[in-house]
């Protein structure tokens, strides 16, 4: 009896460290999780994709991350998009310094979701939303002129160091949403005001004063809150419900869309 307990024991903690070495997908509850690499730009880029665990989903979105952040800036966010039936795209920016880079690479990855990329079936433009935060959100515009059709663009306290944000903007077709957080340095003093005020469809433009840069990412670290103040709980979570609501909002007007 004790060898065969010892045993079954024995292939348990096989079974267990075979599990934990596999490429498994992570799972959220309903939805998961799993990591891709693509080519954007000239460079290997790592992205996330967070996948709702009903289908078919309600359509996608492609999250920006801010200057010298990466994907892992908008976990909670890509989590809360897959809870609410949107998959969730988030990449690694390819360029640190070179926004309008990135928006090249971020219309080359919309272009390989169209074509059916990350182990997902296709995605057409109108069911595909861009989200960015921060220098991310200079990046998103940029793509998103490159995009006509797409469902919309929502840009979390967008940051335009070079002044170029607005002409982007202009060019902009879809539906836009714009969340802008406190004058600080780290968002230029409200520079993001210029991008919203050249987006020709523009639903609507929210300034949360109580937040700070870093509530437009969850997690944070001490790093941001030391450059750019403090984050709260509370402020991180109404900016992520309030980016789905206007995610969901954008998708719905396109099914509705003759």
């Amino acid at each position: 009896m004790r060898v065969r307990d010892g045993a079954t024991l024995r292939f348990a903690l096989l079974l267990t460290l075979l599990l934990f070495m596999l490429p498994a997908r992570a799972e959220m509850g309903s939805a998961s999780v799993h990591t891709e690499s693509v080519h954007l730009d000239g460079w290997d880029v790592a992205i996330d994709v967070y996948e709702p665990g009903t289908a078919p989903a309600r359509g996608a979105a492609i999250i920006a991350h801010g200057f010298t952040r990466d994907r892992s800036r908008h976990r909670a966010l890509g989590e809360d998009l897959a809870a609410a039936g949107i998959i969730a795209v988030i990449p690694n920016l390819p360029h640190v310094m070179d926004h309008w880079g990135n928006g090249t690479a971020l219309a080359e990855l919309a272009d390989k979701l169209s074509s059916g990329a990350l182990g997902l079936p296709p995605v057409e433009r109108s069911a595909l939303v861009l989200i960015g935060t921060s220098a991310g959100g200079l990046a998103s515009v940029v793509a998103a002129a490159k995009l006509p059709g797409l469902a919309g663009w929502i840009g979390l306290d967008p940051v335009d160091r070079t002044g170029t944000g607005p002409s982007a903007a202009s060019q902009l077709t879809a539906p836009a949403v714009l969340l802008l957080g406190g004058a600080s340095p780290c968002n230029l003093f409200g520079s993001g005001r210029s991008i919203g005020h050249a987006l020709p469809r523009l639903l609507r433009s929210e300034k949360l004063k109580d937040a700070s840069h870093c509530d437009f990412e969850e997690p944070t670290n001490r790093f941001c809150e030391v450059m750019c103040g403090a984050s709260s709980p509370r402020m991180q979570s109404r900016v992520r419900s309030e980016t789905v609501s206007a995610a969901v909002e954008m998708l719905r007007g396109t099914e509705a869309a003759p």
